[in-house]
């Protein structure tokens, strides 16, 4: 069982959970996600020297347009338009209602629909009822947004992915410690310039956002089978109560394994840089660059990304998994 283990992860991770070492693929998400711990390690190392900085902050970049949208080869197309606030404001940002949306691709002749605003959620437009648009692999498509008097675009270019072979969910072990993890396994696409993003699920509800998210390039791993790429990883202790842990007993895991482009991949790169901000190291708190640009001059936030995707098997957490994390 153990060499089976071994075999079809790329790690030596026992079934027992004692031990794992020689974290096989040199993956870029790897030395990211390392990246991460480091600074983690040293914002707690060095927080009995901090000083305490006064930070003066104004209202020169409020009530700018923000953008959260997507196009997928499996899901329609979904904008969300809303303002942003004062940073001191706790509340849900405010949709816009009203705007002009529409999604465009590249082909000859060219396909476009003209999304409508939800009922229920004001500033989220999506296709009207009985409309399908869905993304097709190799094509470029272009966000169109008219809202007070402001014309908005983003293009996106939808890179095909290779399909997901499997998941696993196996003991992953930190130091003395053992929890929970997701590993993929599949062929990552050849030629050098493709860039992914993870979707992990539990129950359906998506796990992985914000600092925890999974992005890579295939920089150091192009056009391998990528055996044992761990994912996400549930860093709560297994020993205390389930509501403590993302991943409990009886849980469904799915992934989303999605093709993302060039820029969307370092827009994430740098939102993870951003959730590590207060170490020693850590990079200077910015807004992010998004791919949208405006017809006022103003920056616009947010990210418009169009996707291919392949879903994974689904694993449920048995009995037998949760005791291999009971084991000393």
């Amino acid at each position: 069982m153990k060499k089976d283990i071994e075999k079809a992860t790329g790690y030596w991770l026992l079934a027992t959970g004692k031990k794992a070492v020689n974290f096989g693929l040199p993956s870029p998400f790897f030395r990211l996600r390392s990246s991460v711990f480091l600074l983690l390690t040293l914002a707690v190392l060095f927080t009995s020297c901090e000083d305490v900085v006064e930070v003066k902050l104004n209202d020169e970049n409020l009530n700018l347009f923000g953008v959260e949208a997507s196009i997928t080869t499996q899901d329609q197309p979904t904008v969300f338009l809303y303002k942003t606030l004062k940073v001191d404001q706790d509340i849900a940002y405010p949709g816009i209602s009203g705007a002009e949306v529409s999604i465009s691709d590249d082909a000859n002749p060219s396909n476009s629909i003209a999304l409508v605003e939800d009922q229920q959620r004001k500033g989220l437009y999506t296709v009207p009822q009985n409309s399908n648009f869905l993304g097709v692999a190799g094509r470029e498509y272009t966000l169109n947004i008219q809202s007070e008097g402001t014309t908005i675009t983003a293009k996106d270019k939808l890179a095909r992915v290779e399909p997901i072979d499997s998941i696993q969910v196996f003991p992953s072990m930190r130091g003395n410690k053992i929890f929970l993890a997701v590993f993929t396994y599949g062929k990552e696409t050849p030629g050098i310039g493709n860039y992914y993003k993870w979707d992990v699920f539990v129950n359906d509800s998506l796990v992985t956002n914000g600092n925890r998210l999974a992005v890579a390039s295939d920089e150091f791993v192009d056009g391998n089978y990528i055996s044992g790429l761990e994912v996400y990883t549930d860093f709560h202790d297994t020993k205390k109560a389930n509501k403590e842990r993302k991943l409990n007993l009886g849980d469904t895991i799915y992934v989303k394994h999605t093709s993302i482009s060039k820029f969307a991949y370092y827009y994430y790169f740098q939102m993870i840089n951003q959730s590590s901000t207060g170490s020693l190291f850590s990079v200077p708190p910015a807004n992010i660059k998004s791919n949208f640009t405006s017809s006022d001059g103003k920056p616009v936030l947010g990210l418009f990304t169009a996707r291919d995707v392949s879903v994974s098997n689904e694993v449920i957490i048995d009995q037998k998994l949760e005791d291999q994390l009971r084991k000393p």
